[in-house]
């Protein structure tokens, strides 16, 4: 249906899912059509509570999830695995030979195996299928954010192009935390 934050986006989801007016939705959800009003146009933000009550009268699951927010890096990493990403689709035997010779390069200036898990992960995906490669280089999950601070996708960016994406995050990181 819908992954969003905002409390009015997912009211006014849930009635567009359900296909019914703010009257009739609030007669499901014994509430009444200005409050429901209210909820959509975030004048007011309705409780959790209220929340599994609207999706329940609107025959949907409410689905609470948190996630981590993305430090300042793990968001500037997230953005250049995603431009990286984009050159693999367009030509992924180069940027995967150049990745798994890094690997090389990088175990043998690693005698003690500091890297190894890392490096076994990031050739089995190199290795693989391209789709599970390219999902694993723009998921925000932990293991992904773990993986990607042993990239082994340096260079595959030119300079300009990285410091590009790098003043694009770090312009946006300065925006949404004055806005906090």
């Amino acid at each position: 249906m819908t992954k969003s934050t905002e409390p009015s986006e997912l009211v006014r989801a849930m009635r567009l899912n359900c296909g019914l007016s703010l009257r009739q939705l609030a007669l499901r959800a014994q509430t009444s059509a200005p409050t429901l009003s209210t909820y959509e146009t975030g004048g007011h933000e309705p409780r959790l509570s209220t929340l599994h009550r609207l999706a329940d009268a609107a025959g949907c699951d409410l689905v609470v999830e948190l996630h981590p927010r993305l430090t300042h890096p793990e968001r500037r990493d997230l953005e250049i695995h995603r431009a990286v990403a984009e050159k693999l689709r367009v030509d992924p035997e180069d940027i995967r030979r150049r990745a798994l010779a890094k690997i090389v390069r990088g175990r043998l200036s690693d005698p003690d195996g500091h890297s190894a898990a890392y490096d076994d992960a990031w050739e089995g995906l190199l290795n693989g299928p391209l789709e599970a490669l390219l999902a694993t280089m723009i998921s925000t999950d932990q293991a992904a954010r773990d993986l990607r601070q042993a990239s082994p996708f340096a260079g595959a960016l030119a300079d300009a192009e990285r410091l590009e994406i790098i003043q694009r995050v770090y312009t946006g990181f300065h925006e949404r935390a004055r806005a906090r």
